[in-house]
């Protein structure tokens, strides 16, 4: 079965339009290869041509995880640099939210109430990705912000603004999603659906639909799939 697995890993990353995707979208980020035992590869490291995926693999890679943030030379980052040091070396960094519940038809629900709060607000850069099991990534690109807010570069105001982005989401969805989870599934099956006591995801007798699905903030030199 392992051998099976690895030439079916080695076959998808060997399609041209992989490659390509995984280069272009590698560009000033940290990207680091993780291997089939859950061992992350050194750090830092960067994609930057076709070949450093295709030795990646050959030495077993099977997925890569890339920052969310974007830096000028990411392979000039070191686990030592200051708060003032990393913003100095970051041009960007995108939007992340990390659908994470145990229960597939929440999660799909959950990222639908996040599409509607976007178009609401004008975002109409956005993609989703399905990470496995029941969890989606919802992204926005950092194109898609303003350039200055309150008057300091956006570069820099990384972790804090995308928590207040994350923050303010949450709340502007939070009563229509708790409405529409509840016209599915009473409390009891909820809490059963998630694995959790009913007064874990309650708030005031009511459940909380973010006490039901997370979407944590993620601090400097986060990687995702």
């Amino acid at each position: 079965v392992g051998s099976e697995m690895c030439i079916r890993d080695r076959n998808w990353y060997s399609r041209e339009s992989v490659l390509k995707a995984i280069v272009e979208a590698s560009k000033n980020r940290e990207v680091v290869a993780v291997y089939r035992d859950g061992v992350f590869g050194r750090r830092p490291d960067m994609i930057q041509y076709v070949q450093d995926v295709l030795q990646s693999v050959a030495k077993g890679a099977v997925s890569f995880h890339a920052s969310l943030e974007r830096w000028q030379n990411p392979m000039k980052l070191d686990v030592g640099l200051t708060k003032n040091q990393l913003d100095s070396m970051r041009i960007g960094w995108d939007v992340l939210f990390d659908v994470d519940v145990d229960d597939f038809e929440i999660a799909k629900i959950t990222v639908k109430h996040l599409i509607e709060a976007f178009k609401d607000h004008g975002v109409v850069s956005y993609s989703v990705k399905f990470t496995g099991g029941s969890s989606f990534h919802v992204g926005i690109p950092f194109e898609a912000l303003p350039e200055k807010i309150n008057a300091q570069p956006t570069a820099i105001q990384y972790p804090e603004l995308l928590q207040k982005i994350v923050e303010y989401v949450k709340w502007y969805v939070k009563d229509q999603l708790r409405e529409e989870i509840l016209s599915l599934f009473k409390p009891e099956e909820i809490a059963s659906r998630v694995g959790k006591p009913l007064k874990e995801i309650s708030e005031n007798g009511v459940p909380n639909p973010f006490k039901i699905v997370t979407m944590d903030v993620f601090g400097s030199r986060h990687l995702f799939i």
